[in-house]
């Protein structure tokens, strides 16, 4: 990861970090989700989440000093809102996101992408902002919760409505209405010393090309089962203005390369 990556990646994180704590009221509750939009199904009040399941293949590739960088895939499921209430139909995600780790301390996600699924339409799409995880002493395991934070890049008509039944679709694109998405995940290791899912594999392939190895030893492949929650939150007017200014920190270290 070159210099100028690093400066740009961590001003937007410090900055979407004041943003997640500084406008936590934020987060929207009893919002509505149809997930068949337009079809029969009667669209379910989420009072402040909608559960994740699921699995994640991660590849590290060390660089020296305990220091990794690694690449991630997964695939998850969401038939549940806040624990309780069925989701009919149930909705698919898949996530892609690269990062860099040390051993034993903790792993900070760089890029990312959610795309979520009815069926077999894609109905949203999220780009990571920024994401986290500590890791357990001498080992490339997540030790507690991975949080990301995503940002709202397209939401398809019919499918997600605020308390007062606005179309959230009608928002993405606003200044004053730029949607995030909070996924919180508890990764627990699975499959050590048999091969990947085979699933897992092609959707890494077709991502970031051949695996090094096929076989887990969660060290340097990682295979995890995912268990948690998203949320949407609509950002304060003063965290805009932060997440502004960590893009103006980006263009101008950009600018200074390019010199």
């Amino acid at each position: 990861m070159t210099t100028f990556l690093k400066k740009s990646l961590l001003g937007v994180a410090a900055s979407t970090a004041i943003m997640a704590s500084g406008s936590a009221h934020a987060v929207l509750t009893n919002w509505w989700l149809d997930t068949d939009g337009v079809g029969g199904n009667a669209a379910v009040q989420v009072q402040q989440y909608v559960d994740l399941n699921g699995q994640a293949l991660v590849e590290n590739t060390f660089t020296g000093g305990g220091n990794f960088n690694f690449n991630e895939v997964g695939f998850f499921t969401s038939v549940l809102a806040d624990s309780v209430t069925p989701l009919a139909p149930g909705l698919s995600s898949t996530f892609v996101g690269t990062g860099t780790g040390n051993v034993g301390g903790n792993l900070s996600f760089l890029t990312g992408t959610l795309n979520i699924s009815s069926g077999v339409t894609q109905i949203a799409s999220f780009d990571l902002v920024t994401g986290s995880a500590n890791l357990n002493g001498g080992t490339v395991l997540p030790n507690g919760p991975v949080s990301l934070i995503f940002k709202a890049t397209s939401l398809s008509a019919g499918y997600f409505f605020d308390a007062g039944l606005t179309d959230l679709s009608t928002i993405v694109s606003s200044p004053q209405g730029l949607l995030f998405g909070f996924a919180t995940t508890n990764a627990i290791p699975i499959n050590t010393g048999n091969q990947a899912s085979a699933g897992l594999q092609a959707q890494y392939v077709s991502e970031f090309g051949a695996l090094s190895q096929t076989n887990v030893d969660q060290q340097n492949l990682l295979q995890l089962s995912n268990n948690g929650q998203f949320q949407l939150q609509v950002p304060e007017p003063a965290s805009l203005a932060l997440l502004g200014l960590g893009l103006v920190g980006l263009a101008s270290v950009r600018r200074r390369n390019k010199a």
